[in-house]
């Protein structure tokens, strides 16, 4: 098995869909993920003190270990929360899929 490296985060539902599209094809022509996901989400948390319920985007980025740090970088200079949800994960995947994430990122 091959994998890949997926890096999730969250986005203000106030955030229009040029916004995300805006966010996601900078992403991609950058060459620093082959693709990336966006669908609406409700979130709960605690925040100073209180619990709040809101609704988010949220995207899903795929991407190679070698990019990861650039992926994040950019997330950070993008972003408009105070604390951004920054996470990721190297996954298995096929070796098919692998290959291609690698090939849409320059390796």
């Amino acid at each position: 098995m091959a994998s890949i490296v997926v890096v999730t985060t969250t986005l203000p539902i106030e955030w229009s869909t040029e916004q995300i599209t805006e966010l996601k094809t900078k992403l991609i022509s950058q060459q620093l993920a082959a693709c990336v996901q966006s669908e609406k989400i409700n979130s709960t948390y605690s925040w100073e003190g209180e619990i709040v319920s809101e609704d988010e985007w949220r995207l899903t980025i795929k991407t190679t270990i070698n990019r990861q740090e650039s992926v994040i970088s950019t997330l950070i200079e993008n972003h408009p929360y105070e604390v951004p949800q920054i996470v990721h994960r190297i996954e298995q995947s096929s070796s098919e899929y692998s290959d291609w994430v690698k090939k849409q990122v320059g390796g």
